[in-house]
């Protein structure tokens, strides 16, 4: 499996893919016809350098490409599973002149004309312009002439991105596969009570723009307001924390009476916020399908947010419309705050609309599904 990141192991940094690899894909898909191996990148010098992170043995592979070339040769792999297609993924791949056929797991392809366009109208601190994706595109539409890579998709709105981007055929089909997520079945909604509390989950990094929770904090004293979230390892960290600076403190306190920075937190801690939580709030420029949504629709919080993907947030909360730039003037802080003033002084409809989101969670995003699917199109993949 290809993937830059493995949620903290081997300091890799703490995000969205890394979660996938490493609680679901790693833990859950190896067995007695499946094993799995992470490939992070080519930072492994003149060599290869291993690791064993919980039962994966991970790899930082050699610089050069014949050296990976030979490496593979050895290793003989069926098939290389890639979460997205990273510019350390590409790397590791496209000079290799490999024949192993891929699985390419569409899950935020960026159509550089569409996400330049809005990345370049933000000022105050601006994410990669992944412009490698050029050089990704000719080589994904050389494999697909090939017949060498099959896609599965976490999305609608996401496949049809990536069928733009690398014309694939109306005749190649892209399978829908859901991302997982941990599920308490046994949850009752509002048991705990939930609380006139919004949160903020995910990288506290450009793409995110959590300046604008801090703002949106600051125009609704009235509600309490958590960040949960920290700057991610490895991406630009300083810049990403000096675009704080104005919200808070050096000891990471909050310089906002109703604004609390919380820092990273998964298992119960990040489950119990959620749960007392009557709304996520989502500020990013560009999105695929955050797993922080479907963690909080698993417990019936609903989502206001300025970016939308397949209707999720339409269904399940307030989609305010895309806001350019860093989307802080009045107009942008204002229509986050009428969507989270609507939901919460409108309990009937809160409460209404939050039981079918838990419903649509458990049925489209429950692990066995997952897993039984995954192994699937794994097994498929690899057949001659």
């Amino acid at each position: 499996m290809l993937v830059d990141e493995f949620f903290g192991g081997w300091n890799t940094a703490i995000g969205g893919y890394g979660a996938l690899a490493r609680k679901y894909v790693c833990r859950l898909i190896p067995n007695h016809q499946i094993q799995i191996d992470v490939l992070l990148d080519c930072g492994g010098g003149a060599g290869v350098q291993q690791c064993l992170i919980d039962e994966t043995m991970i790899y930082r592979l050699p610089a050069h490409p014949m050296r990976r070339r030979l490496w593979f040769d050895k290793q003989g792999f069926d098939l290389f599973l890639s979460i997205e297609m990273t510019q350390p993924s590409f790397e590791i791949l496209h000079e290799c002149r490999l024949d192993t056929p891929l699985l390419y797991w569409i899950q935020d392809p960026r159509h550089l004309e569409q996400y330049q366009s809005r990345l370049n109208t933000v000022s105050r601190i601006r994410d990669s312009d992944w412009a490698y994706l050029k050089d990704v595109t000719i080589w994904i539409k050389e494999r697909i002439k090939d017949g060498a890579v099959t896609f599965i998709s976490q999305g609608d709105s996401l496949s049809a991105i990536a069928r733009e981007m690398y014309e694939i055929p109306t005749s190649l089909r892209i399978r829908d596969l859901a991302n997982p997520i941990e599920i308490d079945f046994s949850y009752e909604f509002e048991t705990p009570p939930k609380q006139d509390k919004i949160i903020f989950l995910g990288r506290l990094e450009a793409q995110k723009r959590a300046w604008i929770v801090c703002e949106i904090a600051k125009a609704m004293p009235q509600y309490e307001f958590y960040v949960l979230g920290a700057t991610g390892r490895g991406r630009d960290e300083a810049a990403n924390a000096r675009s704080l600076e104005l919200y808070r403190n050096p000891d990471g306190s909050s310089r906002i009476r109703n604004l609390h920075f919380i820092g990273h937190v998964d298992g119960d801690i990040k489950n119990d916020h959620i749960k007392s939580a009557k709304l996520l709030l989502n500020t990013s420029i560009w999105e695929g399908i955050p797993v922080s949504w479907l963690e909080a629709l698993s417990y019936g919080t609903l989502i206001v947010s300025a970016f939308d993907r397949d209707n999720i947030v339409k269904r399940f909360g307030t989609f305010i419309g895309e806001i350019m730039g860093d989307g802080i003037g009045h107009e942008s802080i204002q229509s986050f705050a009428d969507a989270i003033t609507y939901w919460l002084s409108h309990d009937g409809d809160r409460r209404a609309v939050a039981t079918t989101a838990i419903n649509y969670v458990r049925n489209r995003h429950c692990i066995d599904s997952f897993v039984s699917q995954m192994r699937d199109e794994i097994l498929k993949a690899t057949s001659p």
